[in-house]
């Protein structure tokens, strides 16, 4: 019997700065987007609120439309807007 386990993306991040607070809530400033044409938004961000320096986990969810989000991938991209500037853009190879 095969078993297939379903799991979030999920990504570590740091911050740092000193020019602006880093106070915002990246599950509203953050998307997940495959080569596949599923984009998500993130579901988590788990990083104290304020300051200059911060860590946490960012999470997006495992399926949308209960397709599984990588399932097709093989490129995803990850996309902040409005954090220090208008846009910053990750991408990442999966195959």
């Amino acid at each position: 019997m095969t078993v297939f386990s379903i799991v979030p993306a999920e990504f570590d991040g740091a911050l740092n700065t000193h020019s602006v607070d880093l106070s915002m809530d990246l599950t509203t400033l953050a998307t997940l987007t495959t080569d596949s044409g599923i984009t998500v938004q993130a579901t988590t961000w788990d990083a104290p609120r304020g300051g200059h320096h911060v860590e946490g986990k960012l999470v997006f969810p495992a399926t949308k439309d209960g397709k599984p989000i990588l399932a097709e991938a093989g490129k995803i991209t990850l996309t902040t807007i409005n954090v220090d500037v208008p846009s910053r853009v990750f991408e990442w190879e999966l195959k």
